[in-house]
């Protein structure tokens, strides 16, 4: 067999309606010996594990079904880590699909290349009319595609989100810590903990990722948000604590980076507390939490971008009444 040059985890857990699309994906005749494809089974109930067999059955030398207990996300991308034999390492959810063209165009730039990141445009789709949704992300404006570029040159600038990061599997194993289990959110755990690890970036300009807009009990809508406040909450305060366990080692461009998606986190948890009703309570703990971080982190409290936040702080939180009252005629996904 091939030295693989990039594994793809697929995290899946009741993705019947799914995976099959998911799987398809992958298949392309110029790429299937350079990729493994492992399908983690995160305990599933439904015919997850029965679908991916039958293309591990019929492509043996791609697609491989690990099955586990249930852990939750990060428990299956942990296991993925372990398990990967690629150069590089993708997750793509299994309700996720990828653009089968652009992946193989991508495939075959990890063959020549040898830096530590890929950054790759993505696009999220609308579940019920599988069109481009009006929220669409532009991650990397600004830069340059295809030119390599150095941690200093783009913190502060940009960060790769997971959907559209492609990353050495060697840097995940030398972060030494695992992404949380049963726990969501921790997407963010697994783009910020190799940090420390990394140099040198390159990217993508062709949307790789489809990612599903739009499904029942999505974790980004606005009610898993506030069912899964504390999930989110916990996250947050675990990577501000791994800024303060690593800080004698992280470089000022690797501090400023880290921060960033803290200062994002910050923002998206006082989002939260804004789509509850004024009298939940969440006035008290969005300022508490604020306090708490200008206190601990006062750089990641200054990254935070988002103005709604700046004026609640401008306000002593005065204006948090407001903010509630505008949040409802908002968006429903975040």
């Amino acid at each position: 067999m091939n030295k693989k040059i990039l594994t793809v985890v697929v995290p899946s857990y009741n993705v019947e309606a799914y995976l099959e699309e998911t799987l398809l994906s992958f298949v392309h005749p110029d790429i299937m010996e350079d990729i493994e494809v492992l399908v983690v089974n995160d305990g599933s109930l439904d015919h997850t594990e029965k679908i991916g067999k039958w293309f591990e059955d019929h492509h043996p030398e791609t697609f491989r079904v690990i099955t586990k207990e249930n852990g939750g996300h990060g428990s299956t991308i942990n296991r993925g880590i372990s398990e990967a034999k690629g150069k590089y390492f993708k997750v793509v959810d299994g309700d996720d699909w990828v653009d089968t063209e652009n992946f193989r165009r991508l495939v075959k730039l990890l063959k020549r290349l040898d830096v530590d990141v890929v950054g790759s445009n993505y696009t999220m789709i609308d579940h019920e009319t599988r069109r481009p949704a009006k929220l669409q992300e532009n991650p990397f404006d600004g830069l340059e595609y295809g030119r390599v570029y150095h941690l200093e040159d783009i913190a502060g600038k940009t960060s790769v989100p997971m959907h559209a990061m492609t990353i050495k599997t060697e840097l995940l194993r030398r972060m030494k810590v695992k992404l949380d289990e049963h726990m969501f959110y921790v997407d963010m755990e697994y783009i910020t903990f190799p940090i420390p690890y990394v140099d040198t970036f390159l990217f993508f300009e062709p949307s790789v990722y489809r990612y599903r807009l739009g499904l029942p009990n999505q974790s980004m809508s606005i009610k898993k948000m506030q069912d899964n406040m504390k999930n989110h909450l916990r996250v947050l305060l675990r990577l501000e604590r791994y800024v303060e366990h690593m800080s004698g080692r992280l470089t000022e461009a690797q501090r400023i980076y880290i921060n960033d998606i803290i200062g994002w986190m910050i923002g998206s948890q006082m989002k939260i507390y804004i789509s509850f009703p004024l009298n939940s309570g969440k006035w008290q703990e969005a300022r508490a939490l604020d306090a708490y971080m200008k206190k601990r982190n006062p750089d990641a409290w200054k990254s935070v971008k988002n103005k709604a936040v700046w004026l609640l702080r401008y306000s002593e939180f005065l204006l948090f009444p407001a903010a509630v009252g505008t949040f409802k005629f908002r968006r429903t996904l975040y």
